[in-house]
């Protein structure tokens, strides 16, 4: 659900980097959207109980990611955070850095969230 919510906060600024995500999507037949977003949805299913407070820290990153990515058209870009508040101006260093955090810590807690998944 957690990943479904993610796509779907991507959606609503859909821009060049939205496009190329999808056609990079079509040309692998799924399998790097699979590679990113798959460890997370099968430790959503499979997760034990002893993992759940980094599975939370994991869908929290990433929906904290999605919502700050900035992506846009030609001209300007914009995040979901200012499409859904209403308010321009939000986007800057301020979500910029809150991005390149959360997207990197996200990535990182993939391979100890299998890994746990995995041995519990």
């Amino acid at each position: 659900m957690v990943v479904g919510l993610a796509v779907l906060l991507r959606l609503t600024t859909f821009g060049w980097y939205a496009i190329i995500a999808t056609i990079v999507s079509a040309f692998s037949l799924g399998i790097v959207p699979a590679i990113v977003l798959g460890p997370l949805i099968y430790a959503g299913f499979a997760a034990p109980p002893s993992a759940w407070p980094l599975l939370i820290a994991a869908d929290v990153l990433l929906l904290v990611s999605a919502l700050t990515f900035e992506d846009g058209g030609d001209n300007e870009g914009t995040t979901p955070l200012e499409v859904l508040t209403g308010r321009r101006g939000l986007s800057g260093r301020a979500t910029d850095s809150a991005f390149r955090f959360c997207g990197s810590a996200y990535l990182l807690t993939l391979p100890a969230l299998v890994a746990w998944t995995i041995a519990g």
